[in-house]
Protein backbone atom coordinates (compact mmCIF):
# COMPACT_ATOMS: atom_id res chain seq x y z
CA UNK A 1 0.00 0.00 0.00
CA UNK A 2 1.27 3.77 -1.01
CA UNK A 3 1.72 6.18 1.63
CA UNK A 4 -0.97 8.26 -0.09
CA UNK A 5 -3.38 4.98 0.88
CA UNK A 6 -2.54 4.81 4.30
CA UNK A 7 -2.52 8.36 5.04
CA UNK A 8 -5.78 8.43 3.80
CA UNK A 9 -7.10 5.44 5.27
CA UNK A 10 -5.79 7.36 9.08
CA UNK A 11 -7.22 10.46 7.67
CA UNK A 12 -10.68 8.34 8.20
CA UNK A 13 -9.67 6.79 11.31
CA UNK A 14 -9.01 10.34 12.71
CA UNK A 15 -11.98 12.14 11.52
CA UNK A 16 -14.14 9.14 12.91
CA UNK A 17 -13.08 9.45 16.17
CA UNK A 18 -13.22 13.14 16.15
CA UNK A 19 -16.78 12.75 15.36
CA UNK A 20 -17.16 10.14 17.99
CA UNK A 21 -15.76 12.83 20.75
CA UNK A 22 -17.62 15.48 19.68
CA UNK A 23 -20.46 13.57 20.42
CA UNK A 24 -19.61 13.09 23.97
CA UNK A 25 -17.04 10.25 23.45
CA UNK A 26 -14.02 9.53 25.43
CA UNK A 27 -10.33 8.21 24.15
CA UNK A 28 -8.20 6.75 26.96
CA UNK A 29 -4.42 7.03 26.44
CA UNK A 30 -1.39 6.29 28.22
CA UNK A 31 -0.10 9.81 28.93
CA UNK A 32 0.04 13.55 28.49
CA UNK A 33 2.00 13.35 25.66
CA UNK A 34 -0.61 11.02 23.96
CA UNK A 35 -3.52 13.43 24.72
CA UNK A 36 -1.65 16.47 23.25
CA UNK A 37 -0.82 14.77 20.15
CA UNK A 38 -4.63 13.35 19.77
CA UNK A 39 -5.50 17.20 20.89
CA UNK A 40 -3.60 18.67 18.25
CA UNK A 41 -5.00 16.85 15.65
CA UNK A 42 -8.62 17.44 16.85
CA UNK A 43 -9.49 14.76 18.67
CA UNK A 44 -10.39 16.19 22.00
CA UNK A 45 -12.32 14.32 25.14
CA UNK A 46 -8.69 12.35 26.17
CA UNK A 47 -8.61 10.91 28.90
CA UNK A 48 -4.97 9.85 30.47
CA UNK A 49 -4.54 6.47 32.60
CA UNK A 50 -3.60 7.88 36.46
CA UNK A 51 -0.32 7.30 37.58
CA UNK A 52 -1.46 6.09 40.98
CA UNK A 53 -5.33 4.84 40.86
CA UNK A 54 -5.58 1.18 39.71
CA UNK A 55 -6.84 0.49 36.22
CA UNK A 56 -9.33 -1.32 37.94
CA UNK A 57 -10.69 1.44 39.55
CA UNK A 58 -9.99 3.94 36.46
CA UNK A 59 -12.27 1.06 34.66
CA UNK A 60 -14.95 2.10 37.25
CA UNK A 61 -14.48 5.49 36.72
CA UNK A 62 -15.08 5.01 33.12
CA UNK A 63 -17.82 2.20 32.88
CA UNK A 64 -19.64 5.24 34.94
CA UNK A 65 -19.59 7.80 32.17
CA UNK A 66 -21.78 5.80 29.90
CA UNK A 67 -20.07 7.16 27.40
CA UNK A 68 -18.62 5.53 24.06
CA UNK A 69 -14.99 4.57 24.85
CA UNK A 70 -12.27 4.26 22.24
CA UNK A 71 -9.03 2.86 23.37
CA UNK A 72 -5.85 4.48 22.05
CA UNK A 73 -2.49 2.98 24.00
CA UNK A 74 0.61 3.00 22.32
CA UNK A 75 1.46 -0.35 20.01
CA UNK A 76 4.59 -1.37 22.32
CA UNK A 77 4.13 -4.13 24.58
CA UNK A 78 3.26 -2.21 27.54
CA UNK A 79 0.42 -0.43 25.58
CA UNK A 80 -0.71 -3.92 24.34
CA UNK A 81 -0.98 -5.03 27.79
CA UNK A 82 -2.77 -1.82 28.89
CA UNK A 83 -5.41 -1.93 26.59
CA UNK A 84 -6.27 -5.83 27.24
CA UNK A 85 -6.49 -5.20 30.74
CA UNK A 86 -9.13 -2.05 30.37
CA UNK A 87 -11.19 -3.61 27.78
CA UNK A 88 -11.33 -6.82 29.83
CA UNK A 89 -12.49 -4.90 32.75
CA UNK A 90 -14.78 -2.61 30.91
CA UNK A 91 -16.44 -5.72 29.20
CA UNK A 92 -16.81 -7.09 32.47
CA UNK A 93 -18.71 -3.89 33.41
CA UNK A 94 -20.89 -4.51 30.41
CA UNK A 95 -19.11 -1.87 28.68
CA UNK A 96 -17.57 -2.45 25.28
CA UNK A 97 -14.68 -0.35 24.10
CA UNK A 98 -13.65 0.20 20.43
CA UNK A 99 -10.16 -0.37 19.85
CA UNK A 100 -10.61 -0.39 15.92
CA UNK A 101 -9.31 2.73 15.95
CA UNK A 102 -6.19 1.73 17.78
CA UNK A 103 -5.55 -1.38 15.83
CA UNK A 104 -6.51 0.45 12.13
CA UNK A 105 -3.77 3.49 13.34
CA UNK A 106 -1.27 0.39 14.47
CA UNK A 107 -1.19 -1.48 11.14
CA UNK A 108 -0.52 1.53 9.14
CA UNK A 109 1.98 3.28 10.99
CA UNK A 110 3.18 0.74 13.38
CA UNK A 111 6.89 0.22 10.55
CA UNK A 112 7.47 3.96 11.45
CA UNK A 113 6.39 4.77 14.78
CA UNK A 114 5.48 2.79 18.33
CA UNK A 115 3.43 5.56 20.26
CA UNK A 116 0.13 7.81 19.61
CA UNK A 117 2.59 10.57 20.93
CA UNK A 118 4.57 10.80 17.70
CA UNK A 119 1.57 10.35 15.63
CA UNK A 120 0.88 14.22 15.00
CA UNK A 121 4.38 15.00 13.81
CA UNK A 122 4.58 11.91 12.13
CA UNK A 123 1.48 12.80 10.02
CA UNK A 124 2.69 16.48 9.88
CA UNK A 125 5.86 15.58 7.90
CA UNK A 126 4.21 12.36 5.72
CA UNK A 127 1.27 14.53 5.10
CA UNK A 128 3.23 17.87 3.43
CA UNK A 129 5.58 15.40 1.58
CA UNK A 130 3.18 13.33 0.23
CA UNK A 131 0.25 15.78 -1.06
CA UNK A 132 2.18 19.35 -0.43
CA UNK A 133 -0.53 20.84 2.57
CA UNK A 134 -0.69 21.37 6.14
CA UNK A 135 -1.98 18.53 8.47
CA UNK A 136 -5.22 21.53 9.13
CA UNK A 137 -5.67 21.35 5.42
CA UNK A 138 -5.48 17.44 4.59
CA UNK A 139 -7.93 16.40 8.46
Amino acid sequence: MNDKIKLEKIKDAIIEMKEITEDGGIVIVEGRKDEVSLSDLGIKNCLRLPLNVPIFTFSEFIAKQNRNVIIMTDWDDKGEKLAEKIKNNLENMDILPDLSFRERIKKLVCKDIKDVESLNKYLIKKVYREFGVTIEQFL
